[in-house]
């Protein structure tokens, strides 16, 4: 229902994982989800019932091939009655460098991909084909391993900031940072926001709330890794959706259940 696959490994810092999430029937209530920050950038194919991003403020129809830009805080989405997705989560270094363009252009944003690049509409139609997983993981390896070839960009000095934030992202401190690389704190969140999409620090609390969540043992741990229990509550909500104490039962959401319960509970709470 719900699986992941790891890419070629000359693409393992550019790409988190291939998804591909099937569903034949979801009932009424089983139909929203929620898109978290996790620090990727995701390009979705779409091949089952249309689906929408809902909020307060806004509602829009996503694309069949989008591309969704870092978030800041959880989005929700309204599914149809079948699901059935492809996905590529994308480093923000793998958006760099395989796409050419700075990640603030697409901050908090969804955008046909054919905005982004015109090839990502072949992809979709080639493996529209087929349902065969094996062919279509590698249709997108294959792709994004020509794109790569294609590449020229020096996103060395990003990459060193990314490595950064990665390694020192339980006590990120922004001075110590620009210390490290030389620069004033004004120019390296201007430079990190333009390439990533965010602040060093906002880009910090994400990749520190993703390593607690995707690790058992961590999130077991977790309420211990912030400054207070109030502190945690309020990371949660805006990053999940939901309080710790409310991810700790099985959601309906099934990103969220995926994510704290894996694969197989996430599954059968679905079928």
């Amino acid at each position: 229902m719900i699986r992941t696959f790891e890419p070629d490994n000359v693409l393992h810092k550019l790409v988190d994982y291939i998804w591909i999430v099937d569903f034949n029937f979801l009932a009424d209530g089983n139909r929203g989800d929620i898109i978290m920050p996790l620090g990727h950038i995701n390009i979705i194919f779409n091949y089952g019932s249309a689906y929408r991003l809902v909020g307060e403020k806004e509602e829009m129809v996503i694309p069949d091939v989008a591309v969704i830009g870092q978030m800041k805080e959880a989005k929700h989405v309204q599914y149809g009655q079948h699901l059935y997705q492809i996905g590529i989560s994308l480093t923000p270094l793998g958006f760099i460098k395989l796409f050419h363009e700075p990640g603030l252009e697409l901050t908090e944003r969804i955008v046909e991909a054919i905005d982004v690049d015109p090839d990502l509409d072949e992809l979709y139609l080639m493996m529209m084909i087929s349902k065969d997983v094996e062919q279509c993981t590698k249709a997108i390896n294959q792709f994004l391993m020509h794109k790569l070839a294609l590449n020229e960009k020096d996103t060395g000095r990003i990459e060193e900031m990314l490595t950064y934030v990665e390694r020192e992202y339980e006590s990120l401190n922004i001075v110590s940072m620009a210390n490290f690389f030389g620069v004033s704190v004004s120019s390296l969140e201007r430079f990190f926001k333009k390439y990533i999409g965010l602040t060093p620090k906002t880009y910090g609390n994400i990749v520190k709330f993703r390593k607690h969540v995707e690790d058992e043992g961590l999130r077991r741990d977790m309420q211990y890794h912030y400054y207070d229990q109030s502190h945690l509550i309020k990371t949660s909500k805006k990053f999940a959706g939901k309080t710790i104490k409310e991810l700790e039962e099985l959601p309906d959401e099934l990103t969220l259940g995926y994510l704290w319960h894996g694969q197989q509970q996430a599954s059968e709470h679905r079928c």
